[in-house]
């Protein structure tokens, strides 16, 4: 029988893998360099993550920079992220496992994410095998920014498939915006840097509780 769903969209922070460690620490580094001593936690930075890089930087100064400011404090922060990314950042546990079962399936995966696109694809090819992603699309200039539904039109385009045959997986609202947005369903994921409450308000496909679930969800759809 032919795959109802035939193509997974993944988020990459906080979905596929745990980056929360090396953004706290990059922020951390400048906001040191001002002199702003917010001493936010990694609970405060997981929310502060979800729409790119630079809203990351807004928000951990507390919205007190002028515009000016804010370019020169996200091209710092970009700069030390750059040199870090890979420092502690892992893939959660199972997600592995689960992606090879997909391909095993014949499912197309891909990333979309707000993370910029040389980081996204760097990231991945070291964390993952180099086969294991049919696309990869990070922020890119001229294209907006999640939940904006321009790189998930462009990556269902790409990969020739329709909305009704793809999912997005991502873990925060962020996410499932983007996927309501672009006319697809959406698995909401709990063990990323957003609270279940807040995937629930957005009333997604499916919320799941760990990574085991989503070949169990593939496998019902595909039925």
């Amino acid at each position: 029988m032919e795959n109802k769903i035939k193509a997974i969209i993944f988020d990459l922070d906080g979905t596929l893998v745990n980056t929360i460690d090396d953004l706290k620490n990059a922020c951390d580094t400048v906001l040191n360099e001002y002199g702003r001593n917010y001493n936010w936690n990694v609970s405060d930075y997981k929310r502060f993550v979800g729409n790119g890089l630079k809203k990351l930087v807004e928000r951990s100064f507390d919205y007190t920079l002028s515009e000016s400011e804010l370019d020169t404090a996200f091209k710092k922060t970009s700069e030390i992220y750059s040199k870090i990314k890979l420092d502690n950042a892992q893939a959660y546990s199972g997600i592995k496992e689960q992606l090879e079962l997909l391909r095993k399936r014949e499912i197309k995966l891909a990333v979309v994410t707000n993370k910029p696109d040389i980081a996204a694809k760097d990231m991945v090819y070291h964390l993952f095998d180099e086969n294991t992603f049919d696309l990869i699309t990070g922020a890119k200039e001229g294209v907006p920014h999640k939940p904006a539904p321009d790189s998930t039109l462009n990556t269902l385009k790409a990969l020739g498939i329709s909305g009704e045959e793809a999912i997005y997986i991502g873990d925060s609202n962020v996410d499932m915006q983007t996927a309501r947005n672009a006319g697809i369903k959406s698995i909401g994921v709990t063990w990323g840097f957003r609270s279940k409450e807040e995937l629930e308000k957005e009333e997604p496909f499916f919320i799941i509780d760990n990574p085991e679930e989503i070949t169990k969800i593939i496998d019902q759809l595909n039925f």
